[in-house]
């Protein structure tokens, strides 16, 4: 019984081992499968005409012939403060914005002072 008990335990021992790995394994094709059917709804709503020119007009600010785009710059400082400025006369730390922004004022405020 002991010598069967010493041949069996490595045997149980990868046995129970690949069924972790099976059971980690499942596990990741479910999370694929959830990405992929995701990733499918996207591709489904880019067939979509209506939703690729919302995009167009979101992301990159297009505007459909005949119309007339607006830009509003200091929309959320001109409800601070009158005039649109902070107490400094910067609207923000330049080191906390992206640097696209950033750059972008430091070009308003080389304009303006």
């Amino acid at each position: 019984m002991i010598a069967i008990t010493i041949m069996l335990a490595p045997t149980v021992k990868i046995f129970l081992e690949k069924r972790a790995e099976i059971s980690a394994l499942e596990g990741e094709i479910a999370s694929r499968k959830a990405e992929q059917t995701e990733l499918n709804k996207q591709i489904s709503r880019w067939q979509d005409p209506n939703y690729v020119k919302q995009q167009a007009r979101d992301r990159i600010n297009m505007v459909m012939p005949g119309e007339t785009g607006y830009w509003v710059f200091g929309g959320e400082e001109a409800a601070g403060t009158p005039g649109g400025r902070t107490g400094s006369g910067s609207s923000a730390n330049p080191e906390n914005l992206p640097w696209v922004d950033a750059l972008w004022e430091s070009i308003r405020r080389s304009a303006t002072d």
